[in-house]
């Protein structure tokens, strides 16, 4: 008997062991929903397949009610399984899907999720499912899930199941059944269906028609022809005549052909409505076949080109040897355009017996017959038809000519070449310019002959279509022919054409390099005054060389040669020619020159692939070099595509020009109106002005509700007026050490800081320059959360950088100081030691050029942004002052003065809304307590620091951001007191580790007690341990006292020795002994090494969902706690005796 209950107490024991090991793999699982890319995904169909058919009951069972929890992980789950199944090979994982889903449907009682159920029934099923399909066609909720998944599965068990169903069905549940036996086209269903046709329900009548076309039944033909003719063969609501269409295609596929060619012929004679007499003809094509072609050609004596366009599509398919003779027979009896249309379809079908006839018809008189004709001999004949079409070229239109030439192009044959060649000189000019474009296309390179001797061409057309060939036509061997030809015209179009068949001939052969030596040593022979036509090729090629080569031409040259360069460099293939061309625009003082250098920079900044802040960049050092309306107009212009804050503060400066303003405006609103943040008093005043310049109303009326609807308040306010120091002093020592000046000393060595900051920083053209002499210059005001814009200019061996609250330092250098590691870029957070110091990547513009730093500070966090680029992304800075401390949460703002030339320029600062840290009670202050996280910074913390951070004073983990593993504390605790609240979201699961290491599943290397929305469907069949605050896999705590999910709890956290004690909201939900609990084993029956630890780090265990963390606090319970004050004994005095 003993033996007996050993065995049940050891299946109970085993059995709850297994459930509980398939809880923890559909919540590990369920956090992988989404998969981020294929590979995860299937991961995740393989561990779905892993759990069982017991396993995916388990998880459809967890469907909730949609007011109860989300279902989006357990739909996205269940979905991608029953897609992954219905792959071929697993035949034997789908059974076991469609057998889970339907013992699911049992277990699960909201209608929508039922639902959802008999949907992955409809991907999965087959013959395994009729049965538990069939329960649910009388629900009307329900019944059409049910039945589209019967008529999917199609087999004669599902059709009959519909059928018995139908018999006392009403409502939707009978329309669903009706239409799921169309759908399975169930002939035995007709007679049932057909007494539903008359219906005075539209919707039942409607899909009962549509059954029965569906179905197919002779039996039916009258009913669906009666309701096609009530609709005067036209469109109902209850689609009549499209059934009875399909009802009669129906028929043809069921062999009943002679009652479908009756119908549709009936059809043609009673219908007047096109689409219906269309649809016939289909009919008719279908059931006769070849048969039905006089039907079709009759069709073609129609006026209605519709009517046509349908018989054409329905006869092509018969177009054989056997019938072309039909076709060709019929063609004279048809109007022109009918003409045209049979030789269309002729010659798409490629039919050779037809060639004869089409050959005649390239003489017709028609104009559209000839070109159809033209189009289709080159089909059919190829080659073979070439000398009749070159034969129409001697007299045709240019129309003729132009399908000639397109007929050219795509002709087979290996002679094509040959014979275009041999009769090009003798054509008229009116043909010769499509032969030649013909030869172009072709890249007849053994033809370039012909083509160099229509160079000489009289008439200016073949001429210029000679040389828009010739770099089609060259090979590398005619590289002496093309040179000399460069070297003898002068017309430009000519030099321009020549110039791209040398290009496209050099670029054939080498790199780059190679091919500028090439063009250097035939520009080098060329005659004086033709060297600059080879700059322009040089343009072409590109390469550092050649920009050098064209550049000294521009500043050596001639003015031939300067112009020629210019051009060349206003059109090269890249943006690297813009330097050249802002230098030329600076120091010429040739209105001609600066306009094209103007134009061709602003056309290098449009080549430029990078961010619209680096083309801002750009388009204002255009600005800069630029001096007329026009050319200012066309930079702003630009602008506007760059909706950027530096273009909206750019173009403000021109909207008291009345020749720009109305330019500046759109640059103004555009980017206004593109980012919501871009506010505050600044751009609002700008936004006021550009209104009176708007396009439009429309345009004023968005102007309006956009200033209506931006927060009050500065926003972004300028540090610097472009004049002079206003708003910034010199540097006193550093933050710690001025909090420790007495403020009379402060007061002193600041007078003395601002001396040594006017001798060190000036202001010169609106520029802040740090002249390499002095210290840091910082602001008067304190910044705590903020974000800014500065633009910022260095010398060579330059280094400089951005102090935040007054600590250093986003770091700023000239890059090729590769001894010091600058090669990384600027932008990186550079003394940082824990954290990332080195930018993403290197955004930096060439040493003299400016460069523009969006800088946003959130408590500790920083991210920077390089010309637009990602730099620095949400990374904590540490306090360089000390680094037993976090960054300060309030100070000044420091430009560096680090001995090199540096200039600033549009510096913006906007405060953010900073979190008011949380304190210490006066009792927890008494107590020790040791705050971890205030709201402000993640100080205490290291790990994870990806996912975990920082949102309106919590700490948030957002799994999906790129980090791994878990967050913990910086230090180790082995008796502690900890409080926190949290906040969970829907399912969400997170865990709190307790003496944990940093490697390792904290649940088992250490102790994990659970953060869990207790309340989630997802979760109602977890064991008593897994619930929120147990002590994972070893002791339970009691459920019932978790808030509702978005809002916060309190939780404290007591642990001395091995007792655990946890409270929530107030209510005591967990004190136990971890050792007594688990002495004869863990009730998960699970190895937990982490029992044996005494002390070990405090984390929280993300586990792929979004949860909330505020007001951490710790108390040390291995320190002993300060004794009580001592109070001063009291002193007795003796009482003087007086004197008698």
């Amino acid at each position: 008997m003993k033996k007996i209950q050993y065995i049940l107490i050891a299946l109970l024991v085993s059995g709850s062991m297994a459930t509980a090991q398939v809880d923890n793999r559909i919540t590990t699982l369920l956090g992988q929903f989404p998969a981020q890319n294929a590979k995860q995904w299937q991961k995740n169909m393989d561990d779905m397949a892993a759990l069982g058919k017991s396993g995916i009951v388990q998880l459809a069972s967890g469907l909730v009610p949609s007011a109860k929890g989300n279902n989006a992980k357990v739909q996205y789950a269940l979905g991608g399984f029953s897609s992954f199944v219905m792959q071929p090979g697993k035949e034997e994982w789908r059974k076991m899907a469609a057998e889970a889903y339907a013992e699911a449907l049992g277990k699960v009682t909201d209608k929508d999720n039922q639902a959802f159920l008999l949907f992955q029934l409809q991907q999965v099923g087959k013959e395994e499912s009729v049965g538990i399909l069939s329960t649910y066609l009388n629900d009307g909720k329900l019944s059409g899930p049910a039945a589209r998944a019967l008529a999917r599965i199609g087999s004669s068990t599902a059709s009959q199941a519909l059928l018995k169903a139908l018999n006392g069905a009403s409502g939707e549940a009978q329309i669903s059944i009706v239409e799921a036996l169309g759908d399975s086209r169930f002939a035995e269903a007709a007679p049932a269906i057909e007494k539903l046709a008359s219906s005075s329900d539209l919707k039942s009548r409607k899909v009962a028609l549509y059954a029965l076309a569906m179905t197919g039944a002779p039996s039916s033909e009258s009913i669906l022809m009666s309701a096609a003719a009530k609709a005067s063969y036209g469109y109902d609501e209850a689609n009549a005549t499209s059934s009875y269409l399909t009802y009669l295609g129906r028929l043809t596929e069921n062999g009943n052909k002679a009652l479908t060619i009756k119908a549709a012929t009936a059809l043609l004679k009673n219908a007047t409505q096109t689409p219906t007499r269309s649809a016939a003809l289909k009919l008719l094509a279908d059931a006769q076949g070849a048969s039905s072609i006089p039907v079709l050609l009759k069709a073609l004596q129609s006026t209605d080109i519709n009517y046509r366009v349908a018989a054409l599509k329905y006869a092509q398919k018969y177009i054989t040897p056997a019938t072309t003779g039909l076709f060709l027979t019929a063609l004279p009896t048809l109007k022109p355009v009918a003409q045209a249309e049979v030789i269309g379809l002729l010659g798409e079908t490629g039919a050779k017996s037809a060639l004869p006839v089409i050959l005649k018809n390239l003489t017709n008189k028609e104009s559209g017959v000839k070109l159809a004709a033209i189009k289709a001999a080159g089909r059919i004949g190829q080659e073979g038809v070439l000398p009749n079409l070159l034969g129409v070229l001697k007299k045709g239109t240019t129309d003729e000519v132009t399908a000639v030439k397109n007929a050219l192009l795509v002709m087979k044959g290996d002679k094509v070449v040959d014979q275009i060649a041999t009769a090009l000189p003798s054509m008229p000019a009116s043909a010769q310019p499509a032969l030649l474009e013909v030869l172009a296309a072709r890249a007849a390179d053994s033809k370039i002959e012909v083509v160099l001797t229509q160079l000489k061409n009289n008439d200016s057309n073949v001429k210029a279509a000679a040389f828009a060939a010739l770099k089609s036509v060259s090979a590398s061997k005619d590289l002496p022919i093309l040179v000399g030809l460069l070297n003898s015209v002068s017309a430009p179009q000519e030099v321009l054409s020549t110039q791209e068949a040398i290009t496209a001939v050099v670029k054939k052969t080498g790199d780059a390099m190679q091919q500028t030596t090439t063009v250097l040593e035939q520009m080098n022979a060329a005659p004086t005054d033709k060297k600059p036509n080879y700059l322009r090729i040089l343009a072409n090629i590109g390469g550092k060389k050649a920009l050098s080569t064209v550049a000294a031409a521009f500043q050596n040259g001639d003015a031939a040669t300067q112009n020629a360069a210019l051009n060349a460099l206003s059109n090269w293939k890249d943006a690297s020619a813009a330097f050249e061309l802002h230098k030329i625009g600076k120091n010429t003082t040739d209105a001609g020159y600066l306009d094209q250098a103007v134009s061709g920079y602003i056309k290098a900044a449009n080549r430029l692939n990078q961010t619209p802040t680096q083309k801002v960049l750009m388009l204002r050092k255009a600005m800069d070099m630029s001096k007329t309306a026009t050319q200012k107009e066309s930079i702003l212009k630009e602008l506007v595509r760059n909706r950027t804050f530096n273009a909206l503060i750019l173009a403000g400066n021109y909207l008291d020009d009345t020749q720009l303003q109305q330019t500046a405006a759109q640059v103004v609103i555009n980017s206004a109106l593109a980012n919501k943040d871009f506010q505050g008093n600044t751009v609002r005043q700008l936004l006021n002005k550009a209104l009176n310049f708007a396009a439009n109303n429309e345009q004023k009326e968005a102007v309006r509700k956009h200033l209506a609807e931006m927060p009050a308040g500065e926003g972004f306010v300028s540090l610097f007026n472009g004049k002079d120091l206003t708003g910034w002093k010199g540097l006193v020592a550093n933050p710690i050490a001025r909090a420790k000046m007495h403020p009379d000393t402060l007061a002193a060595k600041q007078a003395k800081a601002d001396e040594v900051m006017r001798k060190g920083w000036v202001v010169k053209d609106g520029e802040l320059i740090f002249t390499g002499h002095g210290d840091n210059l910082c602001t008067v005001k304190k910044y705590g959360d903020f974000e800014m814009y500065v633009d910022w200019r260095i010398e060579p061996k330059g280094d400089a950088g951005i102090y935040l609250r007054g600590s250093p330092q986003v770091q700023v250098w000239d890059t090729s100081r590769v001894e010091v590691g600058a090669q990384v870029g600027s932008g990186g957070l550079y003394n940082n030691q824990k954290n990332p110091s080195k930018p993403l990547k290197l955004a930096d513009n060439a040493i003299g050029d400016w460069n523009t730093f969006y800088i946003q500070m959130k408590g500790d966090r920083v991210t920077v942004r390089l010309n637009g680029e990602l730099v620095v992304d949400n990374v904590i800075l540490e306090n360089y002052w000390d680094r037993k401390q976090p960054i300060f949460p309030m100070e000044q703002l420091e430009l560096q003065a680090h001995g090199t030339l540096v200039a600033y320029r549009d510096i913006y600062v906007r405060e953010l809304p900073q979190t008011k840290p949380f304190v210490l009670s006066e009792q927890e202050k008494q107590d020790n307590f040791k705050m971890l996280f205030d709201g402000t910074n993640m100080f205490e913390w290291m790990g994870n620091t990806t996912d975990y951070v920082m949102e309106d004073g919590a700490m948030v983990i957002y799994p999906n951001r790129g980090g791994k593993g878990n967050l913990f504390t910086k230090d180790e605790y082995s008796d502690f007191e900890f409080r926190f609240e949290f906040m969970l979201t829907p399912g969400s699961n997170n865990g709190l580790g307790i003496r944990a290491p940093l490697q390792g599943d904290a649940a088992y290397v250490g102790t994990e007690l659970q953060i869990l929305d207790n309340e989630a469907e997802i979760y109602k069949n977890l064991q008593p341990y897994q619930y929120h605050g147990s002590a994972y896999g070893i002791i339970a705590a009691k459920r019932g006292y978790l808030k509702p999910v978005g809002e916060w709890n309190e939780q404290e956290v007591v642990v001395k020795g091995s007792k655990v004690k946890v409270t929530l909201n107030g209510t005591v939900i967990l004190d136990g002994d971890l050792a007594e609990a688990s002495k004869n084993g863990t009730a998960d029956h699970r190895d937990h090494p982490g029992l044996s630890r005494t002390s070990g780090y405090i984390g929280f265990l993300g586990h792929g969902d979004v949860v909330k963390f505020r007001n951490i606090r710790v108390k040390d319970l291995s320190i002993p706690p300060p004794p009580p004050p001592v109070e001063p004994e009291k002193v007795i005095e003796k009482k003087k005796k007086r004197k008698k």
